[in-house]
């Protein structure tokens, strides 16, 4: 028997499985769960595959921008019929009209990335942890496809990517998605964690807009704490952007404050009526990717980049370019750190708890 043909009859095995346990699911609610998560996984994996190689062809033309959105597209394509998932999105032409932007939005679970497929833009890249490059398919996906991968355990390189992706988004009008709650919340309730300064530190350095997303509370259709995966909508808002250009270091917590407040309204608006039971706990960043058994990390596909809780805090020039930024952001790696300003820089960092 051929490769391809033990390939194709294990594929046929596994979709046969799926389908068996979406329609048991029917009579048993937690086997439609396993039956949907399956899905998403199998669509993921295919999807990932499919990006890899659009992002080779894309990149010999000269439109590698255009990867994540062709790959993201392609999964929420795929897979939202399956699941019997529809996603609204308002004011969707301000994420076409708006570019380069900060893009941020609240996170509430692992089908966030399949919801992040639906909404990303042309011409953006998520942050995500370093570790996800190794991860089949999807990592090799995202290495070629031009994310931005974070080493938290090593600032220096760190530092270094975020240096690449400011001069990427002013160089080739990138955007980047970031989830400023830094984890997912689980809430059942319409709510959000308070904001890491991380991507708010990224907007005010390179001047370009926020564009704030709301998703909507959808713990009535996905519910990895109690099982549930079931056919439904879910509502999306993209609110104006906000402009950053005149703002400095001294305005970043207003901003941050004002920004999450007004996701916060527009959720309570658009989520259906939350259930009345007790909020589920933030979890760790090392969460499950796609997987109710925590093997992998989902959180980490849109991340943050704060430095644990020391915030670094520059004051720039409009005219400060981006390795002058990192060269600043490196002098400080841990929380408490008194720092002396270098006069023969035009950034200047303070510490703040």
């Amino acid at each position: 028997m051929a490769a391809s043909d033990v390939v194709l009859s294990g594929l046929g095995i596994v979709i046969a499985f799926t389908m068996s346990l979406n329609i048991l699911g029917l009579i048993y609610r937690p086997l439609q769960f396993y039956g949907k998560f399956l899905l998403c996984f199998l669509s993921m994996c295919t999807c990932a595959s499919y990006g890899f190689f659009a992002s080779i062809l894309l990149s010999l033309i000269g439109k590698k921008g255009l990867s994540q959105w062709t790959a993201g597209r392609a999964f929420s394509t795929l897979t939202c019929p399956l699941i019997g998932l529809k996603i609204d999105i308002k004011n969707e032409e301000i994420l076409r009209k708006t570019r380069p932007a900060i893009l941020i939005a609240n996170h509430q679970s692992e089908l966030d990335v399949l919801l992040l497929g639906r909404i990303f833009p042309k011409y953006c890249s998520v942050t995500a942890k370093s570790s996800l490059k190794y991860v089949p398919f999807l990592g090799w996906f995202m290495m070629i496809s031009g994310a931005v991968f974070i080493d938290r355990q090593n600032r220096g390189k760190a530092i270094k990517a975020l240096d690449g992706a400011i001069n990427a988004m002013k160089k080739n009008k990138q955007s980047v998605f970031i989830f400023p709650e830094g984890t997912r919340s689980y809430f059942t309730e319409p709510d959000v964690l308070k904001f890491k300064r991380g991507a708010f530190h990224l907007a005010i350095q390179s001047g370009f807009p926020i564009i704030p997303v709301v998703i909507s509370n959808y713990s009535h259709v996905f519910n990895i704490r109690k099982r549930i995966f079931q056919a439904g909508t879910i509502d999306i808002q993209v609110l104006d952007p906000v402009t950053t250009e005149s703002l400095s270091s001294e305005d970043l917590d207003d901003l941050v404050e004002t920004t999450r407040k007004k996701m916060l309204k527009v959720l309570k608006e658009i989520s259906p009526k939350a259930e009345k039971e007790p909020t589920g706990d933030a979890e760790a960043d090392d969460t499950t990717l796609l997987s109710p058994s925590g093997a992998a990390n989902g959180s980490d596909l849109v991340g943050t980049i704060d430095d644990g809780d020391a915030v670094l805090e520059p004051r720039i020039t409009r005219d400060t370019d981006a390795s002058e930024i990192s060269a600043a952001f490196s002098e400080s790696a841990t929380e408490g750190t008194d720092l002396t300003p270098d006069v023969s820089k035009v950034i200047e960092l303070d510490t703040r708890n």
